[in-house]
């Protein structure tokens, strides 16, 4: 999907939401929690009943959070123009959120499929500096272009593989399975070759 200008569509975990919409959930109540780093977030649940899950997603950007923004930058030619991100824990579908909007985090998931939801919508909030984009590819299209191989990078082949086909199965939102298929079928190299050209599209 090409964008231009400050007009920017919220990403979502499953689907890309109408430009300028707003989360449906109510105003977070529950307490906030703050993980410091070069990129800080705050991770504050929807209420209290979410207070584990949102401390579990604290403990995983204070452990891995440094190594998560060096493979991510490393992976994608891009830096983090963020300093700070706030993410609300809740029970329902993930979203990036952009700019001041904040990131919605579904409360239930495994560990795994925590850490590498957090690197799938931030990778939505790194591109969203990407502007230009060839008209063939979505944003999940473009993310797909390094997502995978930050994953492999950070955790293995072998988590990378499990969390393609966890989104593989999800359904009803956005054909997860048919864009992993497409970044898939090219080669590592190939990927990291598109993405250079978008990314220098970007910077001229």
């Amino acid at each position: 999907m090409t964008r231009s200008g400050a007009l920017v569509c919220m990403a979502i975990y499953g689907v890309i939401s109408g430009c300028g919409g707003s989360p449906s959930a109510p105003t977070p109540t529950g307490t906030p929690l703050f993980a410091e780093g070069r990129v800080s977030m705050t991770f504050t649940p929807q209420d209290q009943t979410f207070a584990e899950a949102a401390e579990a997603y604290r403990q995983a950007w204070v452990a891995e959070g440094p190594a998560i923004l060096e493979a991510m930058e490393r992976v994608s030619g891009l830096t983090f123009l963020e300093r700070h991100v706030n993410a609300v824990v809740f029970e329902g579908t993930s979203r990036s959120g952009v700019g001041d909007t904040a990131m919605y985090l579904r409360a239930s998931y495994p560990a795994d499929v925590k850490k590498a939801t957090l690197v799938h919508e931030l990778g939505h909030r790194l591109i969203a500096q990407l502007t230009i984009r060839p008209a063939d590819l979505d944003e999940h299209r473009v993310l797909d272009l390094f997502l995978y191989d930050v994953w492999e990078s950070l955790w293995g082949s072998d988590f990378a593989n499990q969390q393609v086909m966890f989104d593989s199965g999800l359904t009803g939102l956005y054909d997860y399975k048919a864009a992993w298929a497409w970044a898939l079928s090219i080669s590592k190299e190939e990927r990291a070759s598109r993405l250079a050209e978008i990314v220098r599209a970007n910077r001229r």
